[in-house]
């Protein structure tokens, strides 16, 4: 019985440490806006190792994505220095205000069904968390004509066209000019 039981165990174990350090990642998709734009929230809650390296991938529609990252230092066990944070190879923007450190990559233009590769490279001090948000707006399409949309149009300028002509023949020949 005790080897069946030890193993088995050492599974839930496993399982079990593998949830708790995934659950501490998040990421939260907010509701679709009338106009069609959202928010996407994510980041990492108590990082209790000193190397960060995180990585999200997203799929968008076609649109355009803002991306900021912000992290706040209250003491040194949750200071993080980034090295590195890039969405498919480009480096975001950096800038701080007191304790608050922020990141961000503005106009990142997303094709529908391209998968975004996020990735955060650094180190805290043993008790971490950073937070991030994605707006997201569709890119608005053209309306293209229904078919009878155009035939009507081209057949108004056909009518428009014979006016015009009879008007220049009759003007032509002296004839009185319909009004």
């Amino acid at each position: 019985m005790k080897r069946i039981f030890a193993p088995i165990a050492a599974a839930f174990a496993v399982a079990a440490m593998a949830t708790a350090a995934q659950a501490a990642t998040y990421v939260n998709y907010g509701t679709v806006g009338s106009d069609g734009g959202f928010s996407i929230s994510f980041g990492n809650n108590g990082i209790t190792t000193t190397a960060i390296d995180d990585t999200f991938t997203f799929t968008l529609p076609t649109g355009r994505a803002d991306f900021v990252i912000t992290s706040t230092m209250s003491g040194t066990s949750q200071n993080i220095t980034w090295s590195s944070i890039t969405l498919d190879g480009t480096e975001f923007e950096s800038g701080a205000a007191g304790w608050n450190e922020f990141n961000f990559l503005n106009g990142v233009v997303t094709v529908d069904g391209d998968t975004l590769t996020l990735v955060l490279k650094g180190t805290g001090g043993g008790n971490a968390s950073y937070g991030g948000l994605i707006t997201f707006m569709p890119t608005a399409t053209a309306a293209v004509p229904e078919p009878a949309s155009w035939a009507l149009m081209i057949g108004g300028f056909g009518a428009a066209g014979a006016v015009l002509r009879r008007t220049r023949r009759d003007r032509a020949t002296g004839l009185p000019v319909a009004a």
